[in-house]
């Protein structure tokens, strides 16, 4: 067995979707924040959070796991919330993979472009670079039944991803994912925000307001 604690700022951020996996596996684990970031940051693998200190319960040995990405995919696969068949697993990571692609994409306009062309830049967003995405993830959906599942008929990380990054495109851009804009990927919004698990969690003083 293991416990773990999910290295982090106060606050949801890149450190959400682990999270989420946990809470769906139904795993405990304990918030971690930096006390001090700037002496703190050189005993991290690369310098970065999050990052997930593992410790086996039996041995006390630890070990910290980096990168959001792999953290997701190691905790997925430990606990089975990927799809069952290779083939879709791998597709799976394709989803998770493009969802790096339009939330790099966002932080890009709302926070590293001038107050000036903002406006424009959100339009752009908007119009040119959520399309796509949405029409991608939407075949993918319909494919396997919309449902608000990509494959197979259980959850997996690539829902909870898919769910964290929704909440974060609408709070950085209001009404960019809606029943109206892209139907198919609020169905997985819903899947998800149902999950007895999921519910709970959002319900509770775990989840950061942030």
């Amino acid at each position: 067995m293991a416990s773990y604690q999910v290295y982090y700022f106060p606050a949801k951020g890149r450190a959400e979707t682990i999270r989420l996996v946990l809470e769906a596996a139904g795993v405990p684990y304990e918030n971690k924040y930096p006390a001090d970031w700037a002496a703190e940051k050189s005993s991290l693998p690369f310098g970065q959070l999050p990052a997930l200190v593992i410790t086996d319960d039996k041995t006390k040995q630890t070990t910290t796991l980096a990168q959001s990405a792999a953290i997701v995919r190691y905790l997925a696969h430990k606990y089975n919330l990927v799809a069952a068949d290779p083939l879709d697993a791998a597709l799976g990571d394709s989803v998770f993979e493009s969802i790096s692609d339009v939330t790099n994409a966002i932080i890009k306009v709302v926070f590293r472009t001038p107050d000036a062309e903002k406006p424009a830049a959100i339009e752009q967003f908007k119009n040119e670079t959520l399309p796509p995405f949405v029409k991608a993830h939407t075949a993918l959906l319909e494919k396997n039944g919309n449902k608000g599942i990509y494959f197979g008929n259980k959850i997996t990380y690539v829902e909870l991803a898919v769910f964290n990054a929704i909440e974060s495109l609408n709070k950085l851009v209001p009404d960019a994912i809606t029943p109206t804009t892209a139907p198919a990927l609020w169905k997985v919004h819903e899947f998800v925000a149902n999950h007895d698990k999921i519910k709970a969690y959002l319900a509770s003083p775990r989840l950061h307001s942030r």
